[in-house]
């Protein structure tokens, strides 16, 4: 059993809503927005409040206004109380190949990713301590409260050489994000690009001592693609970004090296990335603030002008012709 403090001081409460079967038939990467397929929801809480919380859905366009994780309610912390989070949207949900990219606001440091907002409301990913500011999302038990469930991995590569004539042995990926996305994503791609069916493993960047390549643990250098503000990532295992390397000095806008040869031009490449960036699960937009917009009271105020004019010219006439 977890202990109870890890579960109440939680960030997020997540409630599987399911998975709901919305498939229609398309061909080709380049319908990949007609096409639903395994549509996901689930539930992001800021609090311990159940009635503080959004709607985690796949293909959202997000967006909406930001709101703020409440501090200290029920006398209990957030490990992240007082930043801003949400309006992110799908418009902004590509990165690049350096970790920290794609955020739409909240960036004052280039050289770590500590203490800033949650603009598309998922935790970035993290690459263990020492990297870029990334430990304060690293560990077991933030890993336990983490949106969408504890950060792994899962493989995509195909054998459908009928539908992708070209495509190598070699040209197998790994997704890195939460456990929710990944089960989603490595669906959507089974369907829509004919990918291998596979489940999600954990993600360890720390200790990697696997000698099976299907089994190996990406690393910040591997990364072709972040995504949802660097919550969630495509690597290749072989891209070396010398960019990226610790060693390096990376910052979170860093240049990258080009691709290798065999992927660049890949057209099942181009169809994962496209599906990811069309069908990635965003929160939903947050609800506004009540009230009027600016044109409504305008149009309010010009009416009862011109209602009074109305009136006005009406009594006059009635007084005229009684004279």
């Amino acid at each position: 059993m977890y202990p109870h403090h890890l579960l109440s001081q939680s960030f997020v409460v997540l409630v599987v809503l399911g998975l709901i079967g919305l498939v229609q038939a398309g061909d080709g990467c380049s319908k990949a927005n007609a096409i639903r397929v395994n549509a996901l929801r689930f539930r992001l809480s800021v609090s311990p409040s159940t009635t503080d919380s959004s709607t985690v859905s796949s293909w959202s366009k997000g967006g909406g206004p930001r709101g703020m994780i409440p501090i200290n309610v029920a006398n209990l912390t957030n490990p992240f109380s007082g930043r801003e989070y949400a309006s992110g949207n799908r418009d902004n949900i590509l990165g690049t190949r350096a970790y920290g990219s794609g955020y739409p606001y909240g960036v004052s440091d280039v050289t770590t990713i500590k203490g800033r907002p949650f603009p598309h409301s998922m935790w970035p990913i993290s690459w263990g301590p020492g990297y870029l500011g990334g430990e304060e999302y690293w560990g077991d038990d933030i890993d336990l409260i983490r949106p969408g469930g504890m950060l792994g991995v899962v493989n995509v590569s195909t054998k459908d050489t009928t539908k992708w004539p070209n495509v190598s042995s070699e040209e197998v990926y790994t997704m890195i994000g939460d456990k929710e996305s990944l089960t989603f994503m490595i669906a959507d791609l089974v369907r829509i690009c004919h990918a291998t069916p596979g489940w999600p493993r954990a993600f360890d960047p720390v200790t990697n001592s696997s000698s099976s390549p299907s089994s190996a643990q990406p690393k910040p250098q591997n990364v072709i693609q972040y995504y949802r503000s660097s919550s969630f990532a495509l690597s290749y295992s072989g891209y070396n970004n010398t960019f990226a390397l610790p060693s390096s000095n990376p910052t979170t806008n860093h240049d990258s090296d080009p691709l290798p040869g065999l992927i660049v031009n890949s057209a099942f490449l181009s169809c994962v990335n496209d599906t990811i960036r069309a069908s990635l699960p965003l929160m939903d937009s947050l609800p506004g603030k009540k009230g009027l917009s600016k044109g409504a009271i305008a149009g309010i105020v010009i009416g009862s002008v011109l209602g009074a004019i109305i009136v006005s010219f009406w009594c006059w006439a009635i007084y005229i012709g009684k004279k």
